[in-house]
């Protein structure tokens, strides 16, 4: 394996947790750890996954958890009750284990609830520690069904395990609920009948982001819970608003953006300026932050298959004409329809190299991405290097490329699938939810075993063999680009995939079992 390859390779959270709602109201979980409950202990013990194709995500269970649709996820992390608070039992549980450790050092956090919201207006709690149902509650009368879901601080947040959790329905109205007890705190309105479609809570957990079907865009007060501020999408048409698809906070809360039709729009929260916005080529689904000290980029899912990768950040007055500011890390589909190339769901992954994302696509493929050789690209420039010259060398510089790539000089690619795991056929994803840990800790994980390592390596130097990506010049609307070979061979575990059909099967058959017995 090239040596290159290797030291750009990004660290791999520790832990990753990616848990998918479909359409039949299934859920299903990847982990990168097993659940082993030995006879002579109590405590489940959690080991590394060993698979011997090298794969890093293994399905760890599949449920039918709702009558309807599954309309949103979200996962929190256990952890010890804040000073003052009781905790529940969890957090009670995950603190003993703590204390238990043989070295005497702290245990590392683990994914605690997982919340789940249908359309049939029930809010299911499940816990992930035991893979099994905590709780079920439906919302308050004549609010809808929930549409987008939060816990209060996030999972990504330092600010402690979750205290409140955020449900916006179909109503247009956000409930606020007490984690203790799932006792409702408040009822917010802000939005109107429409529907609040989706939302993001402040890493302090002091503040959140709401954006709905009415074209408005609320920041609320979480500490007082009230409505703190409304800005209102300029519509393009007379007879329908602006719906938000997705908004969502920067790691450390200085920044936000959100996406509405074919457009993303980034914000400075102290001085309130436009950080980027922009019109893609097809409707935008979802959005994530990436990126690190070197710099902030945004990612997108697109309806036709494209995810580019933009850059966050002001233009400078002495900035040169060739900057780049956006790539398009994979090519959108040769379609007028994408169909199951279609990327639904985009979510950034905490821990690792801050460039990783988890995808997913309408055809029930969900993909682990690094996305640093795109943001790399677009801080190297055009070329990947500082150019001098006049046009005649740039000319020859194009001739030459043909010979560049023959003579197995490196190659820099804008995205490396890490992983991929599909969830059965006729799977329709609609969300996804990620929780991880770590930061460049893996490593050392995996050099438990040498050979193992040897084959990671040796499935990440599959993805160098595709073609570049594909770029946008300079500019707001970013809407000319060069175009390129879009790769759709995808290479799944057979075995993986018909085990994943088979548990979705059996969680149907299960969900059908249940609906008879309510109809009898």
């Amino acid at each position: 394996m090239d040596e290159s390859i290797t030291e750009t390779n990004p660290a791999i959270p520790t832990r990753l947790v990616i848990v998918a709602g479909t359409y039949d109201g299934v859920l299903a979980g990847w982990d990168t750890v097993e659940h082993v409950r030995e006879q002579d202990k109590n405590d489940i013990e959690l080991k590394l996954l060993r698979r011997n194709d090298g794969r890093y995500l293994k399905l760890s269970f599949a449920m039918a958890a709702h009558e309807g649709s599954v309309r949103c996820l979200d996962i929190a992390s256990a952890g010890a009750a804040p000073s003052g608070g009781s905790g529940d039992a969890s957090s009670k549980k995950v603190k003993k284990r703590q204390r238990n450790q043989d070295d005497g050092s702290e245990a590392p956090p683990e994914p605690g609830a997982l919340l789940s919201g249908g359309f049939d207006e029930t809010i299911n709690v499940f816990n992930l520690q035991k893979h099994c149902q905590a709780g079920e509650l439906k919302t308050p009368n004549d609010l809808g069904s929930p549409l987008c879901c939060s816990f209060a601080p996030p999972c990504s947040s330092t600010s402690g395990p979750p205290t409140h959790v955020l449900i916006g329905t179909t109503s247009g109205k956000i409930v606020l609920y007490k984690k203790r007890d799932w006792s409702v705190q408040h009822v917010l309105a802000g939005h109107d009948e429409g529907g609040v479609q989706c939302l993001a809570v402040h890493p302090t957990g002091k503040m959140a982001l709401t954006g709905g079907r009415d074209g408005k865009v609320c920041l609320w007060d979480l500490m007082k819970g009230r409505l703190a501020f409304v800005y209102k999408i300029p519509s393009r048409s007379k007879i329908r608003k602006e719906t938000v698809n997705d908004i969502v906070w920067c790691d450390d809360g200085t920044r936000y953006a959100f996406c509405y039709g074919t457009k993303i729009t980034a914000r400075d929260v102290a001085s309130g300026e436009d950080l980027l916005d922009v019109e893609m080529p097809s409707r935008v689904n979802q959005i994530a932050f990436i990126g690190g000290p070197e710099g902030m980029f945004l990612a997108a899912g697109c309806d036709d298959g494209g995810l580019p990768v933009l850059e966050v950040g002001q233009l400078e007055e002495d900035e040169d004409a060739d900057t780049r500011r956006a790539i398009m890390a994979i090519e959108p589909v040769d379609k007028v329809v994408a169909g199951d190339d279609r990327l639904k769901c985009i979510r950034s992954v905490e821990g690792g190299s801050g460039f990783l994302v988890v995808t997913a696509n309408s055809g029930g493929i969900v993909s682990l991405m690094d996305l640093e050789g795109a943001a790399r690209m677009m801080l190297s420039g055009p070329d990947g290097s500082e150019e001098e010259g006049d046009s005649k060398e740039s000319e020859s510089e194009d001739d030459s490329l043909d010979s560049d790539i023959d003579s197995n000089e490196e190659v820099e690619v804008a995205v490396e699938i890490l992983d991929s795991v599909r969830l059965g056929s006729g799977a329709r994803i609609t969300d996804i939810s990620v929780w991880s840990f770590g930061d460049n800790e893996m490593g050392e994980v995996i050099d438990e075993e040498e050979d193992e390592v040897e084959e990671v390596e040796e499935e990440v130097e599959e993805v160098d063999d595709e073609p570049p990506a594909r770029t946008f010049d300079k500019g707001k609307k970013f809407n000319k680009y060069q175009t390129t070979q879009r790769n759709d061979s995808l290479e799944l575990d057979a075995a993986a995939v018909e085990k994943a059909r088979k548990l979705v099967g059996q969680a149907k058959k299960k969900q059908r079992k249940q609906k008879k017995k309510k109809a009898a």
